[in-house]
């Protein structure tokens, strides 16, 4: 085993057994200590900080910035956030609701006339609640052959759900977490406010608050100084440069500092920009056509922890990884900000508020779950139907009018394989006379569509946040 990995054994083992509750060394020792594998030499990091009232009480900085060029990690480099984004975008459109210029129950269609009627209307409270129904643009535009690290934006999002026919669920049955529904509402925002949905938040909520180093970017090309680089994979065997969304905004791409964030996180407690009304808006949970009231709210999730309320949300792209939780009843929390996949920063940020909020929580800490019970069994492939003659009833051409883009499904030799000209070939195996399934991560599962007679219409297509997408055969 190499040095490295050595000093890695040894320092896991040093933070899961770092100093417990009630140790006698100091709070902010005690939070350093949980950071120790990001002090590995040639290991990203990234930073995180306690904040009171909108001040930074306790702050690290780990890791490197840049593994090529050996940039370490300050207070001061920018990070992706992520989804911790949304509540940007959330609070862009409440800002303009307070002003009378929309309101969270106005039809979507009223400011994006484009998009298709699906029945029931579509609120921009659905959008924001993830319960539109919409289906979730990067799964979408997957199976239409757009790649991971394609230059898509927002105007590429609106054409392509300009073209939708259906929905996932009904408007307001379910929660379904959903990216489109913040990206539709910065077109909303730039077409009610008269400018740029990026002019609009830096005039109007990041310029106000003094976040000087925070912006949604989306420009590819551009040079941004102090930027980490982000990273996928664990210490043991070594990083990789992952592919990153840069070119569309909204449900994520706002890139930012601690200090930035501190002055963001002190604006729930102190509201300078919006006033209380505002954030009492984003407070405002997902409501259910049953009755059921969500957890999640405005672009902020709305929940408890050890008996204390909290707003929290995380975020990922790329190898980012970001986490903001809040307690309002203390007027304090944690900002994660990281540059490696493997961080996670939920974890951390609640590690840290156990330590900075000790004594003060009603109920002791959750115990950790060892295992599993009730697994489920998953299904397996049906071995019968894995011959030549029944595959070949599938065969055919997939077009879908809704992505405007087709799949050619062929038998070869004993496999029934998929086709399309933007993807690598792939093997659809039969689990049943009626259901496909597939190891890609856009066309996971199939559902067969016949006529009384057996013949085949067509095949409904899912991949989690994509549900029974028609593909009609030519």
């Amino acid at each position: 085993m190499t040095k490295i990995g050595y000093s890695w054994l040894i320092l896991s083992f040093f933070y899961l057994v770092a100093p417990p509750a009630g140790s006698t060394q100091p709070v902010a020792a005690r939070a350093d200590s949980l950071f120790a594998l990001w002090k590995l030499p040639r290991h990203p990091g990234g930073v995180v900080a306690w904040i009171e009232k909108g001040a930074i009480a306790w702050s690290g900085a780990y890791g490197m910035g840049s593994l090529e060029y050996e940039v370490p990690i300050t207070s001061e480099t920018v990070f992706n956030t992520g989804s911790v984004s949304k509540q940007f975008t959330a609070f862009a459109i409440v800002l303009l609701a307070q002003e009378g210029k929309l309101s969270l129950e106005d039809d979507v269609r009223k400011y994006l006339p484009e998009l298709p009627g699906f029945g029931a209307p579509i609120t921009i409270r659905h959008l924001l609640t993830h319960t539109s129904g919409l289906r979730n643009f990067q799964n979408l535009l997957a199976l239409a052959g757009w790649r991971d690290g394609d230059h898509m934006t927002n105007e590429d999002l609106l054409k392509y759900m300009a073209w939708q026919k259906e929905l996932n669920f009904p408007t307001g049955s379910e929660y379904l977490y959903c990216n489109t529904g913040f990206n539709l509402c910065t077109k909303i925002v730039e077409r009610v406010a008269g400018m740029p949905f990026t002019d609009f938040t830096k005039k109007r909520i990041f310029e106000p608050l003094g976040m000087t180093s925070t912006e949604f970017r989306y420009d590819l090309e551009k040079i941004y100084p102090k930027t980490a680089t982000s990273y996928e994979g664990f210490t043991m065997s070594g990083f990789t440069r992952p592919k990153e969304y840069w070119t569309y905004y909204g449900n994520g791409n706002v890139y930012s500092t601690l200090a930035d964030m501190a002055k963001w996180m002190g604006n729930f407690g102190n509201p300078r920009v919006g006033g209380s009304a505002a954030i009492r808006m984003l407070q405002e949970r997902g409501i259910l056509t049953n009755g059921d009231t969500l957890t999640y709210a405005l672009g902020i999730v709305c929940e408890t922890y050890r008996g204390l309320r909290v707003l929290q949300h995380g975020g990922s792209v790329g190898g980012y990884r970001a986490q903001l939780t809040y307690f309002p009843d203390f007027d304090a929390g944690v900002v994660v900000m990281t540059n490696f996949s493997s961080a996670n920063p939920g974890a951390k940020a609640l590690a840290i508020a156990d330590l900075f909020l000790e004594g003060k929580f009603p109920l002791p800490k959750p115990a950790t779950n060892a295992g599993a019970n009730g697994a489920s069994i998953s299904p397996k492939p049906d071995p019968s139907l894995q011959n030549a003659a029944f595959l070949r009833t599938l065969e055919g051409v997939y077009y879908s009018d809704e992505l405007q883009t087709g799949y050619t499904l062929a038998v070869r030799g004993d496999k029934l394989v998929a086709a399309h000209p933007r993807h690598a070939d792939f093997e659809l195996v039969p689990y049943s006379v009626n259901e496909l399934q597939s190891r890609t991560s856009f066309f996971s599962e199939v559902e067969v569509v016949r006529d009384n007679q057996s013949h085949v219409l067509g095949i409904r297509v899912s991949n989690g946040r994509v549900r029974n997408l028609w593909f009609k055969k030519q």
